[in-house]
């Protein structure tokens, strides 16, 4: 059994910009339109040490083949089942998935490499920002598992989501940062 060591990365949040990225945006938040988020192994101990990861709170999907667990919906709505309309935030923040952790981020093929990309009316807008928050992501505990089964995760986006979500703007913003080089370079 192969023991993982998880370096815990601190971020800087007053140079994260999300509300200069979200502001203007027209889009639903990705708790309550159709997104679908994953849930990976460390992800699912998270929610199970919460009391959340009953087939009340998880489905399963399939993507490229492949079974995984994904949150839920609530009943005739778009709304994430662990979305609280009243206080307008997620009730499970603290515990949320990496997918759901990574929003607006996501993980994009590119010329034959993994880029980390972002959704955004914003386009144009200057992405600098976003190196620190990258950097916390590739940190995160889930990260190697979401690489070790990235045909999942990256194939997530065209199966799961309407067509409408894939037709939203991103920017790439760069090469994911990943040791295993069979993985960043598939071509």
């Amino acid at each position: 059994m192969i023991k993982r060591l998880y370096v815990t990365w601190e971020i800087n949040l007053s140079v994260i910009s999300f509300n200069t990225l979200c502001n203007s945006c027209k889009h639903s938040g990705c708790c309550t339109n159709s997104a679908v988020p994953l849930v990976f192994s460390y992800d699912f101990k998270d929610l199970e040490s919460v009391g959340k990861a009953s087939n009340e709170f998880l489905k399963e999907v399939t993507v490229n083949g492949k079974k995984i667990k994904a949150i839920k919906k609530k009943n005739d709505s778009n709304n994430c089942v662990f979305w609280d309309e009243k206080k307008r935030l997620c009730s499970i923040y603290e515990k949320r998935p990496f997918d759901c952790r990574a929003y607006p981020f996501d993980i994009h093929l590119v010329d034959g490499k993994y880029h980390w990309i972002v959704y955004s009316c914003n386009v144009e807008s200057d992405w600098t920002w976003t190196e620190e928050y990258l950097q916390f992501l590739e940190n995160d505990k889930q990260f190697n598992e979401v690489m070790e089964k990235i045909e999942i995760f990256a194939g997530h986006t065209k199966m799961i989501l309407p067509l409408e979500s894939q037709k939203t703007s991103y920017s790439i913003l760069r090469e994911v940062r990943y040791k295993n080089s069979q993985i960043k370079n598939i071509i």
